[in-house]
């Protein structure tokens, strides 16, 4: 319980730092991202994203941008997600990402971003233990506060000036997953979405 309070603690003093950082900038962009995740080594699993199990990951998110100057700039991203692994969890990954931009022209952009945050995970799965009566009874779980880590690089299109598609691949890692033998859940992603514009 100690644990969970200042998992939270330090939750909410990330996410005031990062709510302080939009206060004085201004938002540019918001974003919707939508694809697969799969358990897997990093990079060297990324070809499973394309025939392995399927387990959904959406993120919705806002970006700002802290300096642009020529082709080359620097952005903060906001992101709330969840990803379903059928049978194992239902994970919330709440993280912010510093990002470089580079532009190669006014159509197309690539992008690296590091992210850190909070990641709530909840059992796909009901659990049970044996009570004093010697009967099976449901055992009640909220999820656990974890902590999650993402690497990622996209490439943007723009559709129009105020519409950008974008790919991206991305490793994102949940720890801890079980302290005992599996301290660091990688997971690979890749995601398709769309950004729109929101202020020049």
């Amino acid at each position: 319980m100690k644990a969970l309070c200042i998992k939270s603690f330090l939750t909410l003093v990330v996410c005031l730092m990062v709510f302080s950082s939009f206060a004085q900038h201004k938002l540019t962009q918001l974003t919707f991202e939508t694809g697969n995740a799969i358990t897997a080594l990093p990079f060297v699993g990324a070809p499973q994203l394309l025939y392995s199990n399927y387990h959904p990951y959406t993120t919705v998110g806002a970006r700002l941008v802290w300096k642009e100057k020529g082709k080359h700039a620097w952005e903060q991203s906001f992101n709330l997600g969840y990803i379903y692994h059928r049978f194992v969890q239902h994970s919330i990954p709440l993280l912010t990402e510093t990002i470089y931009r580079y532009d190669f022209n006014t159509s197309f952009s690539v992008r690296a971003h590091l992210g850190v945050g909070y990641l709530h995970s909840i059992p796909a799965t009901d659990r049970f233990k044996l009570n004093d009566q010697g009967e099976y009874e449901k055992i009640k779980n909220p999820g656990r506060a974890q902590a999650g880590v993402k690497f990622s690089i996209s490439a943007a299109y723009a559709l129009s000036p105020d519409l950008q598609l974008s790919l991206n691949y991305g490793v994102l890692g949940q720890l801890p997953f079980v302290k005992s033998y599996v301290p660091l859940l990688p997971y690979n992603t890749l995601q398709l979405g769309i950004a729109k514009n929101i202020s020049k």
